[in-house]
This record gives C-alpha cells, structure tokens and sequence, in this order.
C-alpha cells in the first residue's frame, strides 16, 4: 500500500509538472502577440526564457521536490553565450524601454544608444544595464517615454534631468557623503542624449552640474583583512569549494565577476601537467561568459599560487566523487542551490550575491569584528599588498608588474614599451610571493636573536633606546632584529681579534702571567707578544 501510494503521489505530480508546463506555452504565446506599449505591464514585456521543469535524465516519479518549477528563475538559466545574471536590467525597466533583449529596444532613440555602446564602444553589457536602468528609472517618474523626451528642447531636459539627479543626491545623502550613484545616473542621462543628438559637437550638449566626490568616500563601509585573517577565512570557509574561493582571490586578485566566470579549462591543463603556480588568461570572451569579467576589455593573466593550487585540485577530487565527473567547459566554481538538478547544477556558475555570502560567512567564521564590512573586492586588495611585500628572497616585485597583474594599463607610454610577452619570468616571479603569515615566525625570529644577544653581553633593550634616539622614531621588529645581528656579529669579531704587542725583554714575566705568548724577537731585543682580546666595556 506504501509503494501504491508513493507511485500515486509521483505521478500526481508530474501531471502538476505538466499543466504548469502548459500553462507556460500559453503565457509565453499570449505575450507574443501583446502590443508592446509603454503602459503595458511587466509580465506582457517579459522577454521569453527557456524554462525547464524536469530533471534530465530522471524520471518525475523520482523527483523529489518540484517547488523551483512553480516559478520563472530567470537567474537560473545558463547560456553557453551569455548568462541570464546580468543580461537585462528589472522587469519594469525593461517594460518602459521596451527592451527585446540585451541590445534591441522597441524605441529608436533607445536603440541608437545600444548600438553607440555595442559597436562604437566596448560592447559592455554591464555598461548597457546600468545606462538603461538609470533610464529606465527617469523615463518611469517622469511619465514620459524615451522618444518623446528627445524631442523636447534642450532646457526642458536639462531642467528635469537636474530635478531627478538632485532628487536621488538627496536620498543618497542618508546613506553617506559618497555622490558616486548620483553621478553615475548623471552620466548614464547623458550619454543616452549624446547618441540622441544633444553633443558638444552641434552646440546642444546638455549643461547639468555634477555633484562633488568627498576623496575616499564611499557610502558602503569596507574593512580590509589582513593576509593573516584572510588565510584563516579560507581554513574556516566551510567545504573545499570555498576554501578554493577565497584561495584564489586572495592569490589571483580577480574581481567578482571574473572569479565566477573561471571555467575548470582555464586551470586544467596546467593542473595536470603538475604546475604548481598556475596562469589563468583572462581577455574579452570571458565577458561572454559574465559582464564585466575582463573589465574594459583588458586583456591581461595572472597566475593561482601554490596555496590555491592544491585547494582547487582537493574540491575537483570531491567535486567528482559528488557528481561522477566534470567537463572542461563547466564553470570552476559552481552554485549549490538545492532547487537545481545536479545536471544544471554542476554547470551553473555561482552568482555574485552567492559569492558575497561565501565571503561574509567566511569572514565572521574568521572571528572578523567588522566581517559585515568584508567584501569580495577587498580580497583583492589583500592580493594587492601581497605584491607590495618583499618577496620570500628578500626582494621587490618591480611597480610595473604589480599594475599587470592586478589588470591596469600602465601609465602613458610605459604600456607601449612594457614587456608582457615572458610568461615564465612572472610565473617566477609569483612563486616567491608569500602567501603565508610571516608576523608569529619573524617573532620567534627576533627572541632567538635577544637571547643569543644576551649571551654575548648585547642588552637588546639599550641597542633599541640608542637607535630610535638616533631615528628620531620608533623602529619595527625587523630593525631591531638586523641591530642586533649586527652587535652579534661585532661581538663576535671583537672576541676572535687576539691583541699584538711590542714590549722589552724585562716585561715579558709580567706578560705571561696575563696570559700572553711570545710571537718573535726583533733585532733591536725588543719582543712581539699576543695576547687575548681586550674585553668590551
């Protein structure tokens, strides 16, 4: 009766499974033949999305729970292009622009503007998000589409354009004395109207004023780890896969969004061939597989240290103990949201709010007081400070590589004349980075060097008051450590220096008995006597 009932159970709901499928199609075909008009709501502008409802390769009476199909999950949809994370802007802005896709609108002026960004510009579908929501948003208070704005007088814009800005300055100010989100919507306004007509070049660009950015000032606080904390955010991250995650970005420097859009291709091949710093190439295609993962279309690499290195091999050894295999083409980070099949799944990239909560869980596991304040970014700059240590020889990285590395232009003509062509070179380079807490071993270092000091006559502490006096400040350990070195090494010589001398024949009982030998007799009588070496005062 068990069996007959959990078999009646599954079939009932793959039927649910069914209708809600059809229920779909109709929807779907209904919105294709709505006119798209302004004042049509978000759901009769909603672009078709592939909507999958059954596990591949599973039977619906196994199933275990269909709750993810009741639902559209646009983020959920993979493309071998383009992810769905990032593609279009909000439901509602994309009802106002009318937006086909990522770069088809149903209004001209708006479709002048998407071709400006693809063709003339990078073709960043980051960039066409941001300009269009800030659209998108201006268009939705103002009442007014897109196409009829253009063809109002350039005052007429300027005024509203200010009101709106000023309005959105306002509310930004509560957060914070940061005026970066509205001068961004101020530009994103700009820009729209530039590729409509209203340039520098006819007389017509618009005349708006920005709002002034405090220096370092933002309105999101930021608490950087150091390599200490971030290391122990990796040990304490909870599974393989994000000790991996948090190994690499404090070892690679990448962005969020390049992070994510690692595919185990990217690493594999030199995996296998046993390197143990690993080079990971990063160019405008990855932008295919997330927006903004190569930022400006910078092409540049940077190499995954041995640290990294053998994180990632541990979770690709669980990750095909857990699904049976993996594909070179499958992200090397993949999300486990428990609503996905393991067949999509494993080939579904984590998004950016997953990756955030990866670092915030980490970060308070890390025992972190301000772990609210850590951020993917912030890895970054860990990396960032890795490069500007010395390096485990006791050298410096040249400025020049740290700026590629961490994927800048250099300045001026220095990226004309910059050499990136040697890829061993830096891949030896960054094997000597350290990515180990130096702070316990260099105190252990300078005790051993106190008590060995003490030994020898050396008080450490009268060494330490003599220098600073002569600095005019107070010296680190480090100092310290290379001051007593020193006085060691000074000892010591003084201690091997045996004392000559030149004395007459009469005083050589009284020599002896100091503990003196003879060395030769000169011609004149007189003797060369050696004896121990002065003793320090």
């Amino acid at each position: 009766m068990t069996l007959d009932r959990f078999l009646r159970s599954s079939e009932l709901c793959a039927r649910k499974v069914s209708d809600i499928d059809k229920k779909d199609s109709t929807s779907r075909t209904m919105m294709t033949k709505a006119d798209t008009s302004p004042s049509v709501t978000e759901t009769q502008t909603e672009p078709k999305i592939p909507h999958q409802t059954q596990l591949d390769g599973l039977p619906p009476s196994i199933l275990r729970n269909h709750g993810f199909v009741k639902e559209k999950m646009d983020e959920t949809v993979v493309s071998s292009k383009v992810p769905a994370e990032a593609i279009l802007p909000s439901g509602t802005v994309r009802s106002v622009l009318r937006l086909v896709d990522s770069w088809h609108s149903g209004y001209s002026s708006v479709q002048c503007m998407l071709d400006y960004l693809r063709l003339r510009k990078s073709g960043s579908l980051q960039s066409a998000r941001t300009i269009c929501e800030s659209l998108g948003r201006f268009c939705k208070d103002s009442g007014i589409d897109p196409d009829t704005f253009v063809g109002f007088p350039r005052e007429q814009i300027e005024a509203r354009i200010q009101r709106h800005c000023d309005r959105i300055a306002e509310r930004s100010r509560l957060r914070g004395r940061s005026a970066n989100y509205p001068n961004t919507v101020l530009a994103s306004l700009k820009t729209f109207f530039a590729c409509n007509g209203f340039k520098r070049e006819n007389g017509l660009e618009l005349r708006v004023q920005g709002y002034r950015q405090p220096p370092r000032t933002t309105n999101r606080p930021e608490y950087i780890p150091s390599l200490k904390e971030a290391l122990t955010m990796a040990d304490r991250a909870g599974s393989k896969r994000n000790r991996a995650i948090i190994l690499t970005a404090i070892t690679t420097g990448f962005r969020s969004s390049a992070l994510r859009a690692i595919r185990i291709d990217d690493v594999l091949f030199e995996l296998e061939q046993g390197q143990r710093v690993v080079c990971i190439g990063i160019d405008a295609t990855w932008n295919d597989r997330i927006p903004g993962a190569c930022k400006n279309c910078i092409p540049y690499y940077t190499f995954m240290h041995e640290v990294a290195t053998h994180a990632v091999h541990s979770m690709l050894r669980e990750r095909e103990d857990y699904f049976g295999s993996y594909s070179s083409d499958e992200p090397l980070f993949v999300s486990k949201y428990n609503q996905l099949p393991l067949s999509r799944r494993r080939s579904k990239a984590l998004t950016s709010r997953e990756l955030q909560i990866i670092v915030h869980k980490a970060a308070q596991a890390a025992d972190i007081p301000e772990w609210r304040n850590v951020h993917v970014h912030t890895m970054r700059k860990v990396f960032e400070s890795v490069l500007r240590a010395p390096l485990v020889d006791g050298s410096a990285m040249d400025p020049k590589d740290q700026e590629f590395l961490m994927g800048h232009l250099l300045r001026g003509s220095q990226e004309n004349y910059y050499d990136r062509s040697k890829k061993e070179r830096m891949r030896e380079l960054c094997s000597k980075l350290v990515f180990r807490d130096m702070s316990s071993i260099q105190e252990l270092d300078l005790r051993a060097t106190q008590k060995i000091a003490k030994l020898l006559g050396v008080d450490a502490e009268d060494v330490k008051e003599r220098k600073q006096k002569e600095l005019g400040r107070t010296i680190s350990n480090q100092e310290l450590e290379e001051l007593l070195e020193e006085e060691i090494k000074l000892s010591y010589e003084s201690r091997n220096k045996e004392r000559q001398k030149v004395i007459l024949l009469s005083e050589l009982d009284q020599y002896v008995g100091l503990g003196w030998s003879v060395v030769t007799q000169l011609t004149d009588g007189r003797l060369v006597v050696k004896g121990p070496p002065e003793p320090r005062s």
